[in-house]
């Protein structure tokens, strides 16, 4: 699973005012997700995650201890 770099996650695109988060990516490295995030199946995410509003996610994704999630998650 290829770990995603805070750098990366900022150029991911967005389509429909949603960033297109990819599946099977390690995103441990990224503290903070801007609202409307979607994530695709097989994501990993580290501890302390912090997660917007009307953040979407795939089927069988994983969080770490004390992971936040927005409103409408």
């Amino acid at each position: 699973m290829k770990k995603i770099t805070q750098q990366e996650f900022d150029a991911l695109p967005v389509v429909d005012g949603c960033k297109q988060c990819p599946g099977e990516t390690d995103y441990s490295a990224i503290k903070r997700f801007p609202e409307r995030c979607s994530f695709g199946a097989w994501c990993s995410f580290g501890a302390w995650c912090s997660f917007g509003e009307r953040c979407s996610f795939g089927e069988r994704c994983r969080f770490g201890e004390g992971c936040g999630f927005g409103v409408r998650c």
